[in-house]
């Protein structure tokens, strides 16, 4: 086994927070991550890992030698990105988005990627869940919204207001709200990725409020929400992001435009330093230009 072997499959396993995990980020069987590990141990003369057959923890050593493995990997990482900068880009990136987003944005992001780096097999997942991206082998993944994952590395790409939004036919059913408070006699539609997703915020002469909201449908996902609220099932509030053909197809309006509400960030993530990749950084670069920042 070579050393740099076992420093990357040790780090993988603390960061993918097992075994199972390491290997399926790694590429190789869960057997051989246990076998680097418990080399790696041997060589060095004591335990990194507290195992037990339902978690993994560092121990005191173990987590002096994690910041020293990344060091060492991210130099090396650094080495790599400069020889194959010069070499030009290759391989397969793996990017996870949002999907109507992924749809839009992403797509055309990868498209101009490609066509500046021919050699690079850009493969792109769209799901509204968040994937665990070393679990699932992604390097790179769009997320819109707070991050429930701090260890994760991050780049804002751009923010999205969240605007108030209704189907005509429900405006003729129910009336329109001019007032964020009226909102409370109204029926909502609920993103549950919001902090709170009962109580949508708005600033109201210079002073933030939060509305009590309530509706019979609530769902983590905002062009799940999209559904009822085009029927005319109620009123949603949605990043603008989403809104798009929504607005020039006039299936929605929006509502309380002189009160706003928040904004919420979109951002590109990664695994930590162990497993940076200049085609990362490069795809990167070309979904900022493409969020005009």
């Amino acid at each position: 086994m070579d050393k740099i072997d076992g420093m990357r499959t040790f780090v993988a396993a603390v960061e993918s927070g097992s075994f199972a995990a390491a290997s399926v980020r790694l590429g190789i069987s869960g057997k051989l991550v246990s076998k680097y590990i418990a080399k790696l141990e041997a060589d060095l003369g004591m335990s990194l890992l507290h195992r037990t057959t339902r978690s993994m923890s560092l121990t005191h050593d173990g987590r002096i030698y994690l910041e020293g493995c990344r060091r060492v990997l991210n130099e090396l990482d650094l080495l790599d990105m400069t020889l194959e900068a010069s070499s030009g880009l290759k391989g397969t990136l793996r990017v996870a988005a949002p999907l109507t987003f992924g749809e839009t944005v992403v797509a055309a992001a990868a498209l101009d990627f490609m066509v500046t780096h021919p050699d690079v097999t850009v493969e792109l997942d769209l799901s509204d869940e968040y994937v665990n991206l070393a679990e699932k082998g992604f390097d790179l993944a769009v997320r819109i919204g707070t991050l429930k994952d701090s260890s994760l590395m991050t780049r804002k790409l751009g923010e999205a207001k969240l605007l108030v939004v209704a189907a005509p036919s429900y405006i003729q059913r129910h009336g329109k709200p001019e007032h964020p408070a009226e909102l409370s006699s109204h029926i909502c539609i609920r993103d549950a990725n919001n902090p709170d997703p009962n109580r949508w915020p708005f600033l109201v002469e210079g002073k933030q409020i939060h509305v009590p909201v309530t509706g019979p449908f609530i769902s983590n996902s905002p062009p799940a929400c999209l559904v009822p609220a085009r029927a005319g099932k109620g009123i949603f509030i949605c990043p603008d992001v989403f809104l798009t053909d929504d607005f020039r197809e006039e299936r929605l309006v929006q509502l309380l435009i002189p009160f706003p509400s928040r904004t919420i960030a979109i951002q590109a993530v990664q695994l930590p330093s162990a497993f940076r990749k200049p085609k990362v950084a490069s795809f990167i670069h070309v979904l900022r230009k493409h969020m005009k920042i």
